[in-house]
Formats: structure tokens, sequence, C-alpha cells
């Protein structure tokens, strides 16, 4: 069976879209881990959403491939700040984008009957959303204790 072309599209876009997250985010780790601010746990935090954008985009690599995709990596804006509420608020607007981006595949893949595609990825949009409360729980944090305890408790 041939891939329909939209759902192709939308694994490149998701794709692509986690290759920007992951790079966007390996760069705010080391923005708290070694830049002026210097805020460990925080790093941390940015840290875990990296790796978790890297696996995503290699698990849609991989599904691509074996459908005998050809995979391009088009990376987005992958600016970062040393402003905790501006780096929070920035992951919430990916973490959005991500999950509109895992919704297009699910969406793409059961308007075409690929069922493969539907399956393997149903869950992602689920977990983005859970990742994405979290960000705005940081930033609730943040606002609640202002910047300085915020850091304190982020040290």
């Amino acid at each position: 069976m041939t891939t329909h072309p939209d759902v192709l599209s939308a694994l490149q876009s998701a794709h692509d879209a986690e290759a920007t997250a992951s790079e966007k985010w390996h760069k705010q780790e080391h923005a708290f881990k070694q830049g002026e601010k210097h805020i460990p746990k925080l790093a941390k935090w940015f840290d875990r959403r990296h790796k978790e954008a890297a696996d995503r985009q290699h698990d849609l690599r991989g599904h691509m491939m074996r459908l005998g995709a050809d995979v391009e990596t088009n990376l987005g804006d992958t600016s970062y700040s040393d402003e905790p509420g501006e780096a929070l608020k920035s992951a919430c607007k990916t973490l959005d984008g991500l999950t509109k981006a895992h919704h297009d595949i699910q969406e793409a893949a059961e308007e075409h009957g690929d069922r493969e595609t539907a399956e393997k990825f149903h869950g992602y949009s689920k977990d983005l959303e859970k990742t994405y409360k979290k960000g705005e729980q940081k930033q609730q944090q943040l606002k609640d204790l202002g910047p300085a305890l915020f850091i304190a408790k982020h040290s």
C-alpha cells in the first residue's frame, strides 16, 4: 500500500517541529546550565523536553523511512532566552505546536485509512498535552513566587 501524500506531509511537518523543539530546548538547557543565570533544576526540565523531542523525532524518522519516504530536516526558530518566564512561555508555545502537528498526523492517517500510522502515533498528542500542563504549572509557580524565589528554588 502506498502512503498518501497528506500523511507523509503531516509526518514530515511533525518531524521538523520535533527537530526544532529538540534543538531549541537543548540550547535552552545550556543557557540555564552555563549561562548568566545558573538554574540547574530548570535546565534539567529543558533537558528532559529536549530528549523527549529527540525520541519522538527518531520515531517519526524511522516510520517515514519504513514507508519509503525521503526524510529532510528543516529547522524552524531555535532561539532561547536567559529569562525563565520567557523560556517557559516559549516552551508552552512550542508544545502547543507539537500537539497540533501530532494531531494532524492522526487526522491525515485516519482520513486516508493508514491504520498503522494512526496507531503508532496515537498517544503522542496526549503526552504532549500533559507536558504542556507541567509547563503552565511552572509558569504559575514563577508568577506566584516571583523571579528571585523561583530561581532560588530551582538552583
